[in-house]
């Protein structure tokens, strides 16, 4: 874990290049003192970092770790031989491939020169303040998402941190592990990027397909373009569509209705191989939706996993800037360190709403 452990629970009020005796005598033109408004800053950056992975769909959708590399299982399952007396049995291993987990520095530099910070007010700091905080849970929003969507492998030095099973083309070694229950062996050609034209309720069971043969099991969670929203909500689209229990809302005995308590879902649906959960996002473009099995926020078992940083964790921490005439804050930087990649390439399937093929959209 983090040398400075988790960024949600614990930070640096003040970073340790920085002299506490001299913030308590520097203010600001308001005459607050730079170890409260340091102290703060601290408590807010708290907040933001822990908002990032308990963000309901996003700590779904990941785990965390401090490691560089991924391994993925791979062939068929190993049998058992029958039992011979003086003949030992073949020994047995599993198959692996594996990949790289990206690790990649970001700044967020504050445009807070000697000038501003000699007659800055306290609304002023704090409004920049949200807005590096902002910037900061879009850049792992962004992150998550791209990996998510993305059919390409990114490189990390000379090896790939590999996208969903893409047809062996990130990683011709690759085959997913066999199911026989679930229907039987799978190739290398395999693949999770699908191109279904239609928003329909047999499209999304063909899709839930894909994770079932793997031996994933419902509830299902399922995210959609929130411009979307109209065409899977519409019954005569997917047949299984089932609202959200609003309350206030008082529905007849032969209405079906989904009593979520998780406010971040916006309906359910039925399915032959269980009901899924649906969220929409508007970082998503319209005609494209993923469905997944989570096991929950932040589980090893999820399909994609971020690589935090060592000395940091994750989020992002408060770091003095260069060239200080005199107040603490001048051009101060948010820093973070972390990159997304795959932790099981078959826990998730992502979909193009198209009849030829699938192509990687651009994550706002």
């Amino acid at each position: 874990m983090a040398q400075l452990g988790p960024n949600d629970l614990k930070q640096f009020a003040i970073p340790a290049t920085w002299d506490a005796s001299y913030l308590r005598n520097v203010s600001t033109a308001e005459g607050e003192t730079y170890d409260s408004l340091v102290s703060d800053i601290a408590a807010g950056l708290s907040v933001a970092n822990g908002e990032i992975i308990n963000d309901p769909l996003y700590g779904s959708l990941v785990s965390t770790t401090e490691e560089s590399t991924a391994e993925y299982r791979t062939g068929t399952a190993n049998d058992f031989e029958p039992h011979a007396e003086y003949t030992p049995p073949d020994a047995k291993r599993a198959g692996i491939t594996g990949g790289m987990l990206p690790l990649l520095p970001f700044d967020y530099k504050f445009s807070w020169t000697w000038d501003m910070l000699r007659k800055a007010r306290r609304s002023q700091i704090d409004n920049d303040i949200a807005a590096g905080l902002e910037g900061l849970k879009n850049r792992y929003q962004k992150s998550i998402l791209t990996r998510l969507f993305k059919l390409t492998y990114d490189a990390v030095g000379t090896g790939r941190s590999v996208p969903l099973a893409d047809a062996g083309t990130a990683d011709s070694t690759y085959i997913p592990v066999a199911k026989p229950e679930r229907g039987g062996t799978f190739l290398s050609s395999h693949t999770h990027f699908k191109f279904l034209s239609g928003i329909t309720q047999a499209n999304l069971e063909t899709a839930l397909l894909s994770l079932w043969e793997h031996g994933f099991d419902a509830p299902y969670e399922m995210i959609i373009s929130y411009l979307d929203v109209g065409a899977w909500s519409t019954i005569a689209n997917v047949t299984g569509w089932v609202n959200i229990v609003q309350p206030g809302v008082v529905l007849g005995s032969a209405t079906p209705a989904a009593n979520l308590s998780d406010t971040s879902y916006i309906g359910a649906i039925t399915t032959k191989y269980g009901v899924v959960y649906v969220r929409a996002s508007g970082r998503v473009p319209t005609g494209y939706w993923s469905v997944y099995k989570s096991f929950g926020n932040l589980d090893s078992r999820n399909p994609l996993v971020i690589r935090e940083s060592p000395q940091y964790g994750t989020g992002a921490v408060l770091l003095a800037g260069d060239h200080i005439r005199q107040y603490p804050l001048e051009n101060a930087i948010l820093f973070t360190e972390f990159g997304v990649g795959v932790q099981d390439r078959v826990g998730a399937v992502v979909v193009k709403n198209d009849a030829g093929s699938y192509t990687t959209p651009t994550i706002i």
